[in-house]
């Protein structure tokens, strides 16, 4: 159910980004601090979230220091539903981050599911 996950995040731009490790890529959309990328087909097939520190609401550090975790993005015919769970290490102490985002989906995206796993 879930592919294996090109994630990153960007420490100094606080920008964090996840993608399939095969994958097609013809265009992308911005709603708010959420960039949606597509395929040709008009299919979401990665994201990357601007400000991610202050949408997880956690310090940044938390981020730098993931180690595993999970990315789901569900578009239906009326929304996109994103859920993103991370696992990290700080002072020596697993933390687990989740953040839970639903927005109105726009016209041009076609329904589809992506399951990400983050390792």
């Amino acid at each position: 159910m879930y592919q294996k996950a090109k994630v990153s995040y960007n420490f100094e731009n606080d920008i964090f980004v996840g993608r399939p490790l095969s994958r097609e890529y013809d265009s992308s959309f911005q709603i708010g601090d959420f960039i949606f990328d597509l395929d040709k087909k008009k299919n979401v097939n990665g994201i990357e979230l601007l400000n991610a520190s202050k949408v997880f609401g956690i310090p940044k550090i938390f981020l730098k220091n993931m180690i595993s975790g999970k990315l789901e993005i569900v578009v239906s015919k009326e929304f996109i539903r994103l859920e993103i769970q991370i696992k990290s290490k700080v002072r020596n102490e697993d933390k687990i981050t989740s953040l839970s985002i639903e927005r109105v989906r726009p016209e041009f995206v076609n329904p589809t599911e992506l399951h990400l796993a983050i390792a």
